[in-house]
């Protein structure tokens, strides 16, 4: 191989790479924003938009990530709330917005399915709470 060759070559995968960690910075600087913006909301108590931006933040998924890790903790916390409030509707759309953000992210492989799984068995234990109560 020829020198000019080469140096394509290591043109072309050091643009690769560097577009490559400026898309996870991206990423995970909109993770950590969405993450913010569904604090504001929960401090705000309102917990249904604070919901929606926990989700955007699981959607913005980087490996290792802590704001999608604190989004799925505060999602999970508010469909506790709910649950306990008797809120069962409420409380499964909370949970289902864990089920629904994994689903999103998943490409070859899928991440968190723990995650997923578990919430998947609270909005089945919801639905069954809603089915009993009429």
């Amino acid at each position: 191989m020829n020198n000019k060759v080469s140096k394509i070559i290591l043109t072309v995968l050091g643009v690769m790479v560097i577009a490559f960690i400026m898309v996870w910075l991206e990423t995970g600087h909109r993770a950590k924003e969405a993450f913010n913006e569904g604090e504001k909301e929960y401090k705000k108590k309102d917990y249904d938009m604070a919901v929606v931006w926990y989700g955007s933040t699981i959607r913005f998924y980087t490996p290792g990530s802590k704001w999608v890790k604190k989004a799925k903790e505060r999602i999970f916390e508010i469909g506790k709330m709910y649950e306990e409030q008797g809120k069962y509707k409420e409380s499964a759309d909370t949970y289902g917005e864990v089920v629904h953000g994994i689903y999103a992210i998943r490409s070859f492989y899928t991440p968190h399915q723990d995650w997923q799984k578990q919430a998947m068995k609270k909005v089945e234990e919801c639905k069954e709470k809603i089915k009993n109560k009429t």
